[in-house]
């Protein structure tokens, strides 16, 4: 049997398996607010076929699991295994992280446009009674 190891490389933005003291596969993730999202699960050709990548994905999930983080699946092994291990599923949020990131955004812009228009308008209504307490 070898031997594993799963660990977080923050740095990296990555968990690392190494089997043997060798570096035999990654799980990508980014982290966006609360939620770890996890992008692609990447296992060396001579590791393959060996289920070293549902190895790794069950320790990412774990090492995510006692931090409590929530994870976005868009890695189709990470789904895979989920669907599989039914225990993970509490980890999964929501909704994904980058669909409501994008919602905040468009709300935050309407917002905006709605303030520029609120301005624009008291700048109207400024030059008119101006223009009225004048004569102009």
């Amino acid at each position: 049997m070898s031997d594993s190891l799963v660990a977080d490389n923050p740095e990296l933005s990555r968990v690392e398996l190494t089997v043997d003291g060798a570096l035999a596969g990654i799980l990508a993730y980014d982290v966006i607010g609360e939620t770890v999202v996890l992008r692609h699960t990447v296992v060396k050709e001579e590791y393959g076929d060996h289920g070293w990548a549902a190895v790794l994905v069950r320790g990412a999930l774990d090492i995510l699991r006692m931090g409590n983080l929530r994870v976005w699946p868009a890695c189709a092994m990470v789904r895979r295994v989920i669907a599989a291990e039914p225990e993970y599923l509490p980890l999964v949020a929501d909704q994904d992280p980058e669909e409501a990131v994008e919602a905040d955004r468009v709300a935050e812009a309407v917002e905006a446009d709605r303030v520029a228009e609120a301005v624009e308008a008291d700048r109207v209504s400024e030059v008119v009674e101006r223009s009225t307490t004048t004569g102009a």
